[in-house]
């Protein structure tokens, strides 16, 4: 069966040609979690400072005793030692370096066509890190090898296939790093974040460290201020959506872990008829199947976005919230850390508090 992607994903990344072989056998033979280092590279990327958090180049007795965790799948990856040259799927990557773990390099989604960070890429410094391919399908094979990793850390949103590395070239991938994966369909964020921590735990990070003590926090008072945002305005029904110029896709919440958690905080999110898979997808002429009093929007660059719509989508403007000028962010592609998850729910209180609940009945 063909793994099916939240919605608006399967358009846009569709698998290229499949990855042509690149590496020989003895290249992959010296890309093994004990290689050492290329000679002038470490675990801290260029331009990375003390405030960053600790560089870990420096083996502690941690460092370099065996190394095990089991991951979503279920797959225990266990090394000789605790990995420190890391490679994170985007998502992945923000995660982490929220709670000080930096990668050395990273691939998916990072820069809008403007040169702008995408939202799913968060905190993380592009300026410090390789980028091994943005787009679905591109992960540089090549370059990941030269990098040597000791771990690959991804998501995923239907087990056990891995977000962007496709199934045809997973092995040649795991030939060079084991891979962790991290499941974030179908489970509240609050449940995602708490396996990421555990994760950079395990890598050496330092959950009581003040930030990151400072971002729990934060997320704490974020989701109280949010909720009492929601209870404020009852008989508020909130629509996810994006669209296409001839489609437009109603996410279904239970899919996707910040609606699961919005829900839990006392949101009213429109549930399509249509559950089987991320979304529902509608024509323009079915658009106004779901009244909603917001609209919360994707805003991934390759979702057309609402201004586009209104001039030349008519039915998009006939919408009950887009009459009423209620059309607020939705981040698709949630950030999976407190810290940036708290950002998150800041905007969307305010957005909430703004709106009006009686746009439809």
């Amino acid at each position: 069966m063909r793994t099916r992607r939240p919605f608006g994903i399967s358009m846009a990344h569709r698998f290229l040609q499949a990855v042509a072989l690149l590496l020989t056998a003895v290249a992959l033979s010296a890309c093994g979690p004990g290689a050492a280092p290329p000679a002038g590279t470490g675990p801290s990327p260029a331009g990375a400072s003390e405030a960053d958090g600790p560089s870990p180049s420096a083996p502690t007795g941690a460092d370099t005793e065996p190394w095990r965790f089991t991951d979503d799948r279920g797959v225990t990856v266990t090394l000789p030692r605790r990995p420190v040259r890391i490679v994170a799927q985007s998502t992945a990557a923000a995660a982490l370096w929220d709670l000080g773990i930096r990668p050395v390099a990273v691939f998916g989604p990072q820069r809008r066509p403007d040169g702008s960070k995408e939202p799913e890429i968060g905190n993380v410094d592009l300026s410090a890190v390789e980028s091994l391919g943005e787009q679905w399908g591109e992960l540089d094979l090549e370059k990941l090898a030269a990098l040597r990793p000791d771990l690959i850390v991804t998501t995923m949103y239907q087990p056990p296939s891995l977000w962007y590395i496709p199934d045809e070239v997973r092995d040649k991938v795991e030939a060079i790093a084991p891979t962790v994966a991290i499941h974030v369909a179908g489970r509240p964020i609050t449940e995602v974040i708490d396996r990421f921590e555990e994760l950079a735990r395990a890598l050496g990070a330092d959950l009581n460290a003040p930030q990151v003590a400072a971002a729990r926090q934060r997320f704490e008072q974020a989701s109280a201020s949010l909720r009492e945002a929601i209870a404020a305005k009852p008989g508020l029904k909130a629509m996810f959506a994006g669209a296409s110029l001839e489609t437009l896709w109603v996410a279904v919440p239970s899919w996707y872990p910040d609606l699961l958690y919005f829900q839990q905080l006392g949101l009213d999110i429109v549930v399509p008829e249509q559950t089987d898979q991320f979304y529902e997808a509608l024509s323009w002429e079915q658009a106004l199947k779901y009244p909603a009093d917001l609209i919360l929007y994707d805003r991934r660059s390759y979702v057309v976005p609402p201004e586009e719509l209104a001039r030349k989508v008519p039915t998009w403007n006939q919408h009950p919230a887009v009459k009423a000028g209620q059309v607020g962010p939705w981040y698709a592609t949630a950030a999976f850390s407190r810290e940036g998850f708290a950002a998150i729910m800041e905007e969307l209180a305010a957005t909430i508090r703004r709106a009006r609940a009686d746009v439809v009945d």
